[in-house]
């Protein structure tokens, strides 16, 4: 098993062999062949994962701004990081400070926005910065596991009928006519015993070997350790059924925890859903959001004195009056990302998962026009009463957008702040 590692935005080229090709990737003809089949698939949304075309005459899938990771069916897998720490892997190694760091950077943006199910363990232990994406998420999925045993395999009574040379239970008087009227020593006997045998196992028990198959090293280990407590339990032979018959209660709440990440390995409530082939499962984000809901997170701690709204939906663009009524109705909902109240103004700021360019003012520092109307938008209708306002346009920070840029002026006196947030220190650098 190996992984190879990619960024956003990377191509995937379709060749004889996979190996690397400065930030690109090329994959042997059948993974890359199983990749494009998954794109039509009416199973999956995994058309948001990759832009299928031809680049330099080859065929080639490109990587959107998904991040984590996809199974392949020969055991390899394609890790898939932010593109803000981007470095050729011909020059330097996988398991290099900025690949750690950059991977380290991506599990605490998922655990603190919930996108990874975080509950009882801690990642604080893990060596993320050495290890491929998918050992992380597995070694804390297994850290729950571990959780769970020490509280205790939950049990439940199944009744058993069984011929037994013993008394046990009730005897089945037309089964043991059936059966042993000759036998006299035998007793068919119904009997209820504790069974680890119930859904919530079944489920752990098939993920936990799910795991193994994909893991190595210490993590491979783990998983063998654990499996060995679920010995007696089979595995689930129908996975969706399982995890509807799901129970909750006082005596099952220590197994809470660790359905999230069935849901997640299981593709019922993954990110993405690639639920049609099970050999390819993927664990991917989408990482516009993630750094939306981790900015919003993060200003709440650094601003503790600002009022800071996520998603409002207070304002429209445009008011009209259909003629079949009277009423004044809203087109075109503005829902900025950020809505901050700080000594009676408002300021609106706005998130964008892009790397702008901080010596490029000739080209606008390649902020989208897009984005700038955006912002108009925002100024027209949530700032309107106010004579000058702010507006924050924040973007993630990287080695050519290290400071904030010079300010940007609308016409009425409102400005624009484009910041950058570094995911490093979690801070927003103002």
């Amino acid at each position: 098993m190996a992984t190879w590692t990619v960024y956003e935005y990377a191509r995937l080229y379709r060749d004889e062999k996979t190996a690397f090709s400065g930030n690109n990737l090329l994959l042997c003809e059948k993974q890359f062949d199983a990749l494009k089949q998954l794109i039509g698939s009416d199973e999956s949304d995994h058309s948001k994962l990759f832009r299928y075309g031809f680049d330099r005459h080859r065929e080639a899938l490109i990587c959107q701004n998904y991040v984590g990771v996809i199974c392949l069916s020969n055991g390899d897998q394609i890790e898939i990081l932010p593109k803000t720490h981007k470095h050729s892997f011909d020059l330097i190694e996988p398991d290099s400070q900025t690949l750690g760091g950059n991977r380290k950077n991506l599990v605490k943006m998922l655990q603190a926005t919930s996108y990874l199910p975080y509950k009882s363990a801690s990642s604080a232990s893990l060596d993320i910065e050495r290890m491929p994406l998918l050992d992380v998420f597995v070694r804390l999925f297994l850290n729950e596991v571990n959780i769970l045993i020490k509280r205790g395999i939950a049990r439940l009574y199944q009744t058993e009928d069984e011929n037994l040379t013993y008394l046990k239970g009730k005897l089945l008087v037309s089964q043991q006519v059936r059966h042993n009227l000759v036998m006299k020593y035998r007793h068919y006997m119904s009997y209820d015993e504790l069974s680890t045998d119930r859904p919530e196992n079944r489920l752990i028990r098939s993920a936990l070997q799910w795991a193994v198959n994909r893991v190595q090293g210490e993590t491979e280990h783990l998983c063998q350790e654990l499996l060995f407590h679920f010995s007696s339990v089979p595995r689930s032979k129908t996975i969706t059924q399982d995890m509807k018959a799901w129970q909750k209660g006082r005596h099952l709440r220590h197994y809470e925890p660790v359905r999230p990440w069935l849901e997640m390995i299981f593709n019922e409530h993954s990110p993405t859903s690639i639920s049609g082939n099970r050999k390819m499962l993927s664990l991917l984000f989408p990482m516009e959001r993630v750094f939306e809901h981790y900015v919003a997170l993060q200003l709440k701690r650094q601003f503790p004195d600002y009022d800071i709204s996520t998603q409002v939906r207070q304002e429209s663009l445009l008011r009209f009056t259909p003629y079949t009524s009277d009423n004044e109705e809203k087109l075109f909902q503005l829902r900025p990302d950020l809505y901050i109240k700080h000594e009676g103004s408002v300021i609106i700021a706005d998130t964008k998962w892009k790397l702008i360019n901080e010596n490029l003012a000739g080209k606008k520092y390649n902020i989208s026009e897009a984005d700038i109307y955006q912002m108009l938008a925002y100024n027209q209708t949530y700032q309107k009463h106010q004579e000058t306002s702010e507006i924050w346009l924040i973007y993630p920070r990287s080695e050519k957008f290290t400071q904030k840029l010079p300010d940007l002026k609308f016409d009425n006196g409102s400005i624009i702040k484009v910041l950058p947030f570094d995911v490093d220190t979690s801070l927003l650098l103002s």
